[in-house]
């Protein structure tokens, strides 16, 4: 396969946006070639909605050219293996009591590099081509960087949906067991719930295996028909209802709001939020969940990566732990990489 490269005039746009301190997006939806969005071009509109935030609270990245006022997003320092294990066991231990219950737990992993975020965009994106890539900044958001493959509405005229339970982590080469099938159905269940109480006609396919690097998961995909009146209306109807789904919050969801409130000692921030692409011209919706990132100062090199999974009464804290492992291995060597690279030069 061909690999994808982002020219020279977008690196410059990219560059200009991030000494500048304007808003931008840049994103690559599978198959398509990368996409510059800010005040002076607006073909698309782009909406970040951050953790557990309403779509009608979003920032609109391509909204205006004044600089909105910037907000303080410190980068957090990383979680050990010990903090980590400690709080889920306490946490499995609730879990247990609780029954079928169920609390997406992340730690952060940190470091300083002196790196070409670009590079580490488009190295990352090569590697999972299936994936929504994107980099932005906003004055509101802070810098951040990712390739997430859970989509949380994709949406196209004159009213079709389509929506992703993606819960159940494993190694690639390792066999499905009871846990993750559990953990994914906990999602599908919740999902079905949604559609089936907005009155949205659906069906429902899966699970299927989806492979993402050294690790897999479990996918069931939702089809179905908007209204055929308001579609866009439907739609920010069914994000505001679905996001952040079990697999990003958990199940209960009021519990596992609790749960990660006293167990993180870090704010999510953007990470476990979803971003939305309306494409003006044909009407497209294209909104993925704000997984696989990491947070970034492009001024002083400090990055903070988001790893999370899903903890259950069945889970093992040691697993967890390197299943976050996995999930964050592939960004950080790509981080690592460019970092050797141009240090090299």
């Amino acid at each position: 396969m061909k690999k994808m490269q982002i020219n020279d005039r977008t690196r410059k746009k990219v560059d200009e946006a991030l000494s500048s301190g304007k808003s931008f997006m840049l994103y690559r939806i599978p198959s398509y070639s990368p996409k510059f969005v800010d005040a002076a071009n607006k073909k698309a509109d782009c909406y970040i909605t951050p953790w557990r935030e309403k779509f009608e609270n979003s920032i609109l990245v391509n909204e205006s050219d004044v600089i909105a006022e910037k907000q303080a997003y410190p980068i957090p320092e990383s979680t050990s293996r010990q903090q980590y294990i400690r709080r889920l066991e306490g946490l499995i231990e609730t879990l247990n009591i609780r029954g079928k219950a169920k609390t997406v737990i992340s730690r952060i992993i940190s470091g300083k590099n002196d790196c070409n975020w670009i590079d580490v965009a488009e190295d990352l994106w090569n590697a999972f081509p299936d994936s929504f890539g994107y980099l932005f900044y906003t004055p509101k958001t802070g810098a951040w960087l990712g390739a997430t493959p859970e989509k949380m509405l994709i949406a196209y005229p004159p009213n079709h949906f389509s929506t992703q339970a993606l819960a159940g982590t494993l190694p690639a080469d390792a066999d499905w067991n009871v846990k993750n099938y559990e953990e994914q159905q906990i999602v599908v269940d919740y999902i079905e719930q949604i559609l089936n109480d907005t009155k949205t006609p659906f069906k429902a396919i899966g699970p299927k295996e989806v492979v993402y690097g050294k690790i897999k998961h479990l996918s069931t995909s939702f089809t179905g028909l908007l209204n055929q009146d308001e579609p866009f209306e439907h739609a920010k109807q069914l994000l505001n209802r679905l996001a952040p789904t079990p697999a990003l919050a958990g199940y209960p969801k009021g519990d596992a709001f609790d749960d990660i409130d006293e167990i993180e000692d870090h704010e999510r921030y953007c990470y476990g939020g979803y971003i939305t692409v309306l494409n003006k011209g044909t009407g497209n919706i294209n909104s993925y969940v704000t997984i696989r990132c990491v947070q970034f100062d492009p001024h002083t090199g400090k990055w903070a990566l988001y790893a999370g999974g899903g903890i259950t009464p069945k889970s093992d804290p040691s697993v967890e732990w390197e299943e976050t492992e996995a999930k964050a291995s592939k960004l950080i060597e790509i981080i690592q990489c460019n970092t050797d690279l141009k240090n090299s030069l």
